[in-house]
């Protein structure tokens, strides 16, 4: 984030004239809100490993973007009660995450700008930044659209080679290998562990590459992955990391222009 970059496309390095002067540019830039969550990914990957992938993404789309980005700090936490029978996780109630992120929008919106991102890295933010965006673009007039970060990555069949559905479910090869490439030295890679017990069926299944379009109200997580793990994470490597993370930053810049 902003605290330890120099960048002026993190909204939080600018003074309040140059943000100013941000908001009466033509194009204006587009507003990025990245959101994550705090909670398990096995054992060999850390418990912020959705805010780090999420800022990864929004790092190189604002590198790439000349200034057509600005980058708000990544909201740290998400509703995820789901995973509370692991250590560390820390759930928000789904009403205060929807909340929140409508408040900055607003205030995003007020201060001149009107076309945002709202961007995940936990698989179950987008339901929630879907009826956000909505309620904002009511509010205020302004555009705001919403996804997981790996949905901006094109062709990502042909980079994971994991069983589907099923292969990228969580701490899967999918962010195993987005880590490896960002945060390496953060991977535990001795501890990978591969989980395929969450029962894959036609019509109900758990994977970020695909969907049915049913939704299947989260369970605990221990309930079918001792180690808080959907997938293949041995398959993952940082040369697949790095093309899933250039790809997405690539579509991040489409996106906003």
């Amino acid at each position: 984030m902003e605290l330890n970059r120099p960048e002026r496309f993190y909204w939080g390095n600018l003074s309040w004239p140059e943000l100013k002067d941000a908001a009466a540019r033509e194009p204006k830039p587009v507003v990025v809100q990245p959101i994550g969550a705090m909670e398990q990914h096995g054992a060999h990957l850390p418990l912020n490993t959705d805010n780090a992938l999420v800022s990864a993404v929004c790092h190189r789309g604002g590198e790439r973007a000349q200034g057509d980005l600005l980058v708000l700090p990544v909201i740290p936490y998400a509703f995820n009660a789901h995973h509370m029978d692991f250590p560390g996780v820390i759930a928000i109630q789904w009403q205060t995450v929807i909340s929140w992120l409508i408040d900055v929008a607003v205030s995003v919106a007020h201060h001149g700008f009107d076309r945002m991102i709202l961007l995940s890295g936990h698989g179950v933010n987008p339901p929630y930044l879907a009826v956000a965006a909505n309620e904002v673009n009511v509010r205020t007039g302004a555009l705001c659209a919403s996804c997981f970060w790996s949905t901006l990555a094109p062709g990502i069949e042909e980079i994971l080679t994991s069983p589907q559905p099923g292969g990228t479910g969580h701490a899967c090869e999918l962010e195993t290998s987005a880590m490896l490439a960002a945060y390496g030295d953060r991977v535990r890679t001795e501890l990978i562990e591969d989980d395929l017990g969450f029962e894959q069926g036609t019509l109900l299944q758990m994977d970020l590459r695909s969907g049915t379009g049913i939704h299947l109200g989260e369970h605990w997580w221990s309930s079918f992955s001792p180690a808080g793990v959907a997938g293949m994470a041995s398959l993952g490597t940082a040369e697949k990391g790095e093309l899933l993370l250039d790809r997405a930053a690539d579509g991040l810049v489409a996106l906003a222009r």
